[in-house]
């Protein structure tokens, strides 16, 4: 019986057991010596067999397919991390406050955006209004709105913002930071993010994916990044 050729210390090899290939091949031979010494009067259940050889295999077919999965993330990975080679030199958006300082004469001027005059956000619905605070180091604030703003990555300039508050707004030549909320008429609140511009300057190659070195930020992963500009 299959218990008689376990405890048999004979030479044969039944694998270390550390893969599928190795439990089929032990399978294999334990079925073949079982079939060997088995009882004539009681032989072995067909149907019994022939699901733990199912099983096995199923094993076996499921370690390949692990096999081929990780190959393929490994390629993707160096595909990923070869197309985030071609963005040293441009500009990216992604997740944080944006900081603008307001210039006598000509609007909004973006931090280490030279002259673009404009600030951007993602918002995950659509609003009816979206109002916009502009606070400086010292904490005070002024707001000012965006009327009927879709969903998704929105840019705006100065000459887009209405209604400031308290008046006469804000004050030239003052670095403000700026944070977004957004309500419906239903009365619901969408989420609305800000977006800040950054440089790549160099990307880092890792085990897990590519490796974004920013201009004035800390590195970041390519999942971080929100828009990839011109």
């Amino acid at each position: 019986m299959v218990a008689a050729v376990n405890n048999n210390s004979g030479s044969d090899n039944y694998g270390n057991g550390n893969s599928a290939a190795d439990l089929t091949d032990s399978f294999m031979k334990l079925l073949v010596a079982q079939m060997q010494n088995q009882d004539p009067t009681n032989p072995m259940d067909n149907n019994q067999l022939t699901a733990q050889l199912a099983q096995f295999n199923t094993a076996a077919g499921v370690e390949k397919l692990n096999s081929t999965v990780t190959g393929v993330q490994a390629m993707m990975a160096q595909l990923g991390s070869m197309s985030a080679s071609s963005w040293v030199g441009r500009s990216v958006l992604i997740e944080g406050d944006p900081k603008v300082t307001f210039n006598s004469g000509i609007g909004i001027q973006q931090e280490g955006a030279e002259g673009a005059e404009k600030f951007s956000f993602v918002l995950d619905g659509d609003a009816d209004t979206v109002t916009v605070t502009f606070t400086d180091a010292d904490g005070s604030a002024y707001t000012a709105e965006l009327k009927n703003v879709k969903s998704g990555v929105k840019t705006y300039s100065l000459d887009d913002l209405e209604n400031f508050q308290p008046q006469p707004g804000p004050a030239p030549d003052t670095e403000y930071t700026l944070s977004f909320k957004a309500k419906n008429a239903e009365g619901e609140s969408p989420e609305a993010i800000g977006l800040m511009q950054e440089v790549v300057q160099g990307v880092t190659m890792t085990p897990n994916g590519a490796v974004l070195h920013l201009l004035n930020h800390e590195p970041i992963s390519m999942g971080e990044v929100v828009v990839i500009q011109k």
